[in-house]
């Protein structure tokens, strides 16, 4: 079970930028497989796709 603000991995890629092995942490939990994660870098700064700074994200991409 996750929970808000729990670091996860991921385990697949979404995009081209947010890849397998980077880690995140769980902002919002919409239902028990939805949730709402951002993706930091080691600088501080968050990984950006298309504009996007946040990514819903199926709990089957995730560890």
């Amino acid at each position: 079970m996750f929970k808000q603000y729990q670091i996860i991995e991921l385990t697949k890629d979404i995009n081209p930028v947010i890849k397998q092995g980077i880690t995140g942490v769980i902002l919002e939990i919409y239902d028990e497989n939805t949730f709402e994660i951002e993706f930091v870098k080691e600088d501080g700064s968050n990984y950006e796709f298309n504009g996007q700074y946040t990514f819903s994200i199926d709990s089957d991409y995730l560890k």
